[in-house]
């Protein structure tokens, strides 16, 4: 796995500092503008455009990509645009894939992962939706693709988003499948270094719960407007002094530093995270079935041997028809 660390110098690093708090001031200008693009996009989930759902994958977890697609789509009373974004290599595969199955007419644009992000790490993606995808206009949905999507996807595209905030997250340091005693390693604290000049800055609690950003709600050019600062403060992060702690990377730090302070609730029913952290998670049928979004976020992944809940992923498994992808379950 190959990081590209762009060195600064001390003079450029006192400019980041200098100006970190201002530019967050100029996001929050900017938000106002586009504000007015998160009420019109609002407005028009009341009518029949398509719904957006952007997803960033990679060939370990493109089972995921295709069985989440599929979950949405069958739950959905909307039209739906898929925004999926893969390693250049894996894509002449997905496509082939999904135009085999009943996915074959929905919505989709496939684009490559820019050479920004790692190979290995499609979260990078995030930070570079607008750059991937420049035509992507209103709101959308990111999903991981460790995700299954039981509700009507709408619903969580109307959740409100204020002129000083970026995007919808959930902050689950106490969500149900997460023990007491661990919480403290799901602070700010846990994934920045809040000593570097360019985090310090921003007069970050190291007590605040980090929210999980594998699923939230935007609009495209806030989410534009947030992004810049990120790539920013990515620039600024060293093999010697880096941005984030050892929980995390370049990437996640940045984006958890930008969107802070600026964040908006996520309906608790659209988000039951965690359900990848142990092997066994233990939940009454009934209080799965109520939940509209189900998130395998963890070692233990829906299309291994010992995920949790597995037979509710494999409802919306897909088959390869070529054969070469398949969950760990019923592999030959």
């Amino acid at each position: 796995m190959l990081l590209i660390y762009v060195l600064s110098s001390p003079r450029q690093q006192v400019g980041h500092q200098a100006g970190a708090a201002k530019q967050i001031d100029v996001l929050k200008q900017a938000g106002s503008v586009a504000f007015a693009r998160v009420a019109k996009s609002q407005a028009l989930l009341g009518g029949r455009e398509a719904v957006r759902v952007v997803v960033s994958g990679d060939v370990d977890s493109l089972l995921g990509v295709v069985a989440l697609m599929n979950s949405v789509t069958t739950n959905a009373r909307h039209p739906i645009h898929f925004y999926i974004t893969l390693p250049s290599a894996v894509i002449p595969h997905f496509n082939e894939w999904v135009s085999k199955t009943r996915l074959h007419s929905v919505g989709l644009t496939v684009k490559p992962h820019p050479s920004q992000v790692p190979q290995g790490r499609p979260h990078y993606a995030k930070i570079f939706i607008k750059k991937i995808f420049p035509h992507l206009k209103g709101r959308f949905a990111y999903l991981d693709p460790d995700i299954i999507v039981q509700g009507d996807i709408s619903e969580l595209l109307k959740t409100p988003i204020t002129s000083t905030q970026f995007a919808a997250f959930t902050k689950d340091c106490f969500s149900a499948t997460r023990h007491r005693s661990l919480t403290h390693q799901f602070h700010y604290s846990s994934h920045l270094n809040l000593l570097h000049p360019a985090i310090h800055v921003l007069r970050i609690n190291p007590n605040t719960c980090a929210p999980n950003t594998g699923v939230f709600v935007s609009e495209a050019q806030l989410w534009a407007n947030a992004s810049h600062h990120m790539q920013d403060l990515i620039t600024t992060s060293t093999i010697k002094e880096p941005i984030h702690s050892s929980m995390a990377d370049e990437g996640e730090a940045a984006l958890l530093a930008v969107i802070y302070g600026h964040m908006a609730p996520l309906p608790r029913a659209w988000h039951l995270p965690d359900l990848g952290a142990r092997a066994r998670v233990s939940f009454s049928a009934q209080f799965l079935q109520s939940a509209k979004l189900l998130h395998w976020n963890g070692h233990f992944k829906p299309w291994s041997r010992k995920a949790a809940f597995s037979d509710v992923w494999l409802r919306y498994y897909l088959a390869d028809p070529s054969g070469k992808y398949r969950p760990a379950r019923i592999s030959l």
